[in-house]
């Protein structure tokens, strides 16, 4: 019952152009995102490739050295990070990008990330996302 009512959220929140509450948004990207990510305009790397921009980017289209795992699965597959792509990877990065660092826990990348179940929060994150950009 909880997967379909899960499901019907989701369609509902695609149909409204998955409209969010960016201050809420804001909270989860630098709780979630902002450890290992840059979300500023600056536009620097750090365990992550930076955030600024990224809606609507071609996954793998900065110059970060992304693991051999993701260059493989994107050159396969190319994906635009969109509401829908961004909503897929957010609430489970292996389902979009297998083998992705991001879910990794190592020596050298000891925070690892496992997504977001919850669709409310990952709309309000994707409309925070959708604001990280120059005008």
């Amino acid at each position: 019952m909880m997967g379909l009512l899960a499901a019907i959220l989701l369609v509902v929140a695609y149909l409204r152009g998955f409209s969010g509450d960016v201050v809420v948004g804001q909270r989860l990207a630098q709780n979630n995102c902002g450890i290992c990510h840059d979300l500023t305009s600056k536009s620097q790397h750090a365990k992550g490739p930076y955030l600024w921009g990224i809606f609507n980017r071609r996954a793998g289209a900065t110059d970060f050295p992304y693991s051999p795992a993701f260059i493989s699965a994107t050159q396969m597959r190319p994906i635009d990070w969109n509401s829908e792509n961004l909503d897929t990877y957010i609430a489970n990065p292996v389902a979009l990008i297998p083998e992705t660092q991001m879910v990794q826990e190592t020596k050298s990348h000891p925070i690892s990330y496992h997504g977001i179940s919850d669709a409310t929060n990952r709309m309000d994150l994707i409309a925070y996302l959708k604001t990280l950009h120059d005008e």
